[in-house]
């Protein structure tokens, strides 16, 4: 039976609790440091705490350990690995090739997605060194998945919600080429979801101030099973940075998705063990998402982006009927109702993206906004981007629990009794009660009915009991604390025996493996940060290592994005499908210049820049400050 893994995010000790509970298989958290996230770091001990309550659900623990290290850091990182492995993590992520130069601790070592794999031959090489899980790049299709997965045993891992990068992961130094903030280093500052311009050669502009690089979200719900079938294990939801409300309702939406394909399909399994149960039902089109897309999963060449918004517009609610100052009352559509506090979004006569919250709600269609609100057109379409009532919901711990399926049998000794706690994990635990004096009960009814109902007793625990057995061949009384530290002792020893179960992990790469042609001379693109990478990589077949954007820039332009996102099709030039003659275009963004070209045989666009001034074949526009 193959073992399918719903893979969450975790920003911090909260969030992966709420993971757990909403119905992960594994959880994927930042730890101290050298995360892709810098901004969602962890402590040992809070890794520690998560690992301890995801293992009763044998749910792994995977910390990022994929940014691209220097040289002083390469000893820290591998240092803190040990100390993970420690702490109870499963497997750590990685992008360095640094880190295979030396040590590791037994544990599973998965590819980031950073390292950008994307053919058959670069997936094989990554199981010959000793990779367990790979990250398919967000922008492969089913096709390109199922020719890797026929020529590989690696597990193959694939994003399936969240954020897209407008850029190729691991291969986009945009940001460090304006800011000096490198996405390598965990520290991408997002310009994708600035303001840009688009002009042809002849300096004719095509879109002025628009998200021109800010791509919608993926979302694969309705292709889960071809996925599967495709070959993809591993179905990771983006969102390290999200909070607990987002991670549970995510969470919950492709756990029941999931759920309902394993039942069809007895050849398929999920990875860990316990029952969900949600007090909300799961939608995500009401936490945060930039609109929805497939991506290039079936080479559709869809509108990946939205141009006018770069953060969630909301889901329509209905149009606005009038306006009386702060005072406004909607046409909502069916089955809609606005809740106080609910924040709603519209589109002024700019095109401009505008909202606020609604203070309360005065009738079912008439709501206050305790703020001043400019004149809006009647007919004008609203948005709820906040659905005050739900996030509420979502808010609380105890919106979603997740249980075991427990039994206990209670068996009588010569002068005591043990229990013994499995769960259906196929652990077990025993303990025993030894009594000073043993001595019948009067009532043996009594007996069973006080037994049943303090082992039962699970309180606020993971379990729920769903069999006792028990065996008295001499009934003896046993005093109420003695059957609960029973219960106590039962449980801890099923929980230490599930805590210190670990696979150890081991790796021994062949000394001839050599990199796939195409990635032995790959300039900067190469990501050789430290000196331990560079060796890795000539001893394996790399010419020529140069050291990489981040510690030193390449002189002149270069390539810092390439992406299945065309600017040339979104504006109606697609050599191809519009028939137009191949040209150049010149993308402005933060008052830079970049050169836009097409490889129109694999269907990427490549932005080339900064440009200097005298590469610029038109006057660019002065931007007011």
């Amino acid at each position: 039976m193959r073992q399918i893994e719903l893979l969450s995010p975790a920003r911090d000790l909260p969030c992966g609790i709420a993971a757990v509970n909403s119905g992960a298989d594994a959880v994927y958290i930042g730890g101290p440091g050298f995360g892709a996230r810098a901004n969602a770091g962890n402590s040992l001990d809070d890794i520690r705490a998560l690992a301890d309550y995801a293992h009763l659900f044998r749910v792994k623990i995977h910390v990022t350990l994929n940014t691209i290290l220097t040289d002083t850091e390469l000893e820290e990182a591998r240092d803190l690995a040990f100390k993970l492995y420690e702490a109870g993590a499963d497997a750590l992520i990685i992008q360095d090739y640094g880190l295979l130069a030396g040590p590791l601790p037994p544990l599973e070592i998965h590819a980031s997605t950073q390292q950008d794999s994307e053919t058959p031959a670069k997936f094989q090489f990554l199981e010959k060194q000793g990779f367990s899980q790979a990250v398919l790049p967000r922008e492969m299709s089913v096709s390109e998945i199922k020719r890797i997965s026929a020529q590989t045993g690696i597990r193959l891992e694939a994003f399936v919600h969240g954020a897209l990068c407008a850029g190729i992961s691991g291969r986009c130094y945009l940001s460090a080429a304006l800011t000096g903030r490198s996405a390598n280093r965990g520290e991408c500052a997002q310009l994708c979801r600035v303001k840009q311009s688009l002009y042809r050669a002849d300096g004719t502009p095509l879109f002025r101030d628009r998200y021109l690089l800010s791509m919608k979200d993926l979302s694969q719900t309705d292709n889960l099973e071809e996925l599967i079938d495709a070959g993809v294990s591993s179905f990771k939801i983006e969102g390290r940075l999200k909070d607990a409300g987002y991670v549970r309702n995510v969470t919950a939406w492709y756990r029941e998705r999931l759920d309902e394909i394993f039942k069809r399909r007895p050849d398929l399994a999920r990875s860990s063990f316990g029952r969900t149960q949600t007090s909300f039902t799961p939608d995500v089109t009401k936490s945060f998402n930039r609109g929805f897309t497939e991506y290039n999963t079936h080479e559709r060449k869809d509108t990946y982006i939205n141009p006018m918004a770069p953060g969630f517009v909301g889901v329509p609610i209905g149009k606005l009927k009038s306006q009386q100052r702060n005072r406004l009352t909607f046409m909502l559509e069916p089955g809609v109702t606005l809740n106080n506090g609910d924040s709603l979004n519209y589109y002024d006569s700019r095109e401009e993206l505008c909202g606020f919250r609604v203070s309360r709600m005065l009738d079912r269609s008439t709501g206050e906004i305790f703020q001043e609100i400019p004149a809006i057109s009647p007919g004008t379409v609203f948005y709820r981007n906040r659905d005050a009532v739900f996030d509420r919901m979502l808010a609380a711990p105890e919106s979603s629990v997740r249980k075991l399926k427990l039994t206990l049998t209670y068996e009588e000794t010569e002068r005591g009794a043990t229990l013994t706690a499995g769960d259906e994990t196929g652990f077990s635990g025993k303990a025993e009660a030894v009594l000073p004096n043993p001595s019948p009960a009067k009532d043996r009814e009594l007996l069973e009915r006080n037994l049943r109902e303090k082992l039962g007793r699970l309180g606020d625990s993971v379990y729920e009991l769903t069999d006792l057995k028990t065996v008295l061949p001499h009934s003896w009384f046993m005093p109420q604390s003695f059957i609960n530290q029973l219960r106590r002792d039962a449980l801890k020893d099923l929980e230490d025996k599930k805590r210190a179960a670990r696979t150890v992990v081991k790796r021994d790469p062949p000394e001839d493996n050599p990199l796939p042609p195409e990635e032995r001379e790959l300039d900067f693109r190469a990501n050789l940060h430290n000196s331990a990478a560079r060796k890795f990589f000539t001893e394996h077949g790399g010419i020529s290592p140069e050291p990489s954007f981040e510690s030193k820039r390449p002189e002149g332009p270069a390539p810092v994005l390439v992406s299945k996102h065309c600017l040339h099709r979104f504006a109606g030039l697609c050599t191809e499908r519009d028939h137009a003659r191949k040209q150049k275009l010149y993308l402005e963004l933060g008052g830079k210049y970049f050169e836009v070209s097409t490889d129109c045989r694999k269907c990427r666009m490549t932005l080339t820049g900064p440009l200097p001034r005298d590469m610029i074949p038109f006057t660019p526009v002065k931007r007011d400050k």
